[in-house]
């Protein structure tokens, strides 16, 4: 329980000697920093210090807050923890099933099995996230280029916490004594409720308050005039541009990752090992054997699932239907026929994604500062 024991106009002092000051204008800012300007200078550093930092939190702060049924947990936190502790576990545990149980076996050829299985099982696993990631950046990445809108562009968060044991012991408080905590969001986290207000007077874009809408209008097609109003005008159509990339996004996703699994499904990858680094000098050879090894193997098992030295499917089909033989070589399997399948799928939804989204938008999707009226002035018209 909190006590209220004064209030001033500069701060909220509370039980147990801790104090809600007002922000200084730094920490106002800071509360809610667009990290533009950090992700366009140093996108892959900022990134490593983002995930590494919800990484760090999922392992160690969040579990600890919610067995602790902390009254400053959070579903934010909930999320972060299915999605960097449950999921990296869930594979790291279908890994470990075949693999480590065979240094146990007695049998020979059982051992052998269950390694060839596991190599299988650690390949899927990897192969299954970076085609699912790699897909979604083939839709994600033309959009951003063509029309400034980063679905990934972080902002951060500074959550003003109640106090309670837990972190009154750890004294976890800012320099004005506030008890806080950081979170990492996405502006455009959802497709409903972006967070707008980070863009106005954004100095990051231009001097304007509406710079930002101005440039991704501009880059739309907008001319100076449709832009009297830019954020009532492009809003509607940013969202309309969320809700095409999170849906293809989403779908070539799933058959990437089938993709994926399919590959290293394939007997490329049963004699596959990672090449064995034993000291500095060796850094090199170990690279070169990394990178044509694993790339001979992606190669061969593609050509594997998709059946290259087969008959082609339309040439399959034509056969089957007008009933001539089919030498048994030259007949694809039906891992062949489903793997082209998911391949044909794969690549015509990415095509077809970036093609929608990238062509030109409905300029009269905004309602304001629209030149054409929506009121049908032919009609008749009661005032009420």
């Amino acid at each position: 329980m909190v006590y209220l024991s004064s209030v001033s106009s500069n701060s909220t002092v509370m039980g147990k000697n801790v104090s809600f000051k007002q922000d200084t204008e730094e920490e106002q800012i800071e509360s809610a920093k667009l990290l533009y300007k950090e992700q366009k200078n140093n996108p892959i550093l900022t990134k490593l210090k983002i995930e590494g930092y919800k990484l760090k939190k999922a392992y160690t702060e969040y579990p600890e807050k919610g067995f602790s049924s902390s009254k400053n947990s959070n579903f934010h936190e909930y999320l972060e923890m299915g999605e960097k502790v449950a999921f990296p576990l869930g594979c790291a545990t279908m890994i470990a099933i075949p693999n480590i149980p065979a240094k146990f076996f007695a049998n020979v050829k059982s051992k052998c099995k269950a390694a060839e299985i596991g190599r299988k099982m650690g390949m899927g696993v990897i192969l299954y996230a970076a085609f699912k990631n790699l897909s979604k950046y083939l839709i994600e990445t033309p959009v951003n280029l063509k029309y400034g809108i980063d679905v990934n562009l972080y902002y951060k968060k500074k959550i003003n916490e109640l106090p309670e044991e837990r972190n009154l012991k750890k004294s976890e408080t800012n320099k004005d004594g506030n008890l806080v905590s950081y979170e990492y969001h996405k502006a455009f986290e959802s497709a409903d409720f972006p967070y707008w207000d980070l863009f106005y007077d954004n100095k990051d874009f231009g001097k304007e308050r509406n710079a930002y809408f101005n440039q991704v209008g501009k880059k739309m097609g907008f001319s100076d005039e449709d832009l009297e109003n830019s954020d009532q005008k492009v809003k509607p159509i940013i969202k309309e541009k969320l809700v095409q990339i999170k849906a293809f996004s989403t779908m070539v996703s799933y058959f990437a990752a089938a993709m994926g699994v399919g590959m290293a499904a394939q007997d490329s990858f049963a004699g596959f090992s990672l090449p064995s680094i034993r000291k500095l000098s060796d850094v090199k050879t170990f690279m070169k054997s990394l990178t044509f090894g694993t790339g001979r193997a992606l190669s061969r098992s593609f050509k594997d699932f998709i059946g290259t030295d087969k008959m082609s499917t339309i040439n399959y089909i034509m056969k089957k239907y007008k009933h001539q033989a089919i030498a048994v070589e030259e007949k694809p399997t039906a891992a062949n026929l489903a793997g082209r399948g998911i391949f044909a799928a794969m690549v015509g939804l990415t095509l077809l994604g970036n093609f929608l989204i990238l062509k030109n938008v409905n300029k009269d999707k905004g309602v304001f500062g629209s030149s054409k009226s929506a009121i049908d002035e032919s009609k008749e018209k009661v005032v009420c």
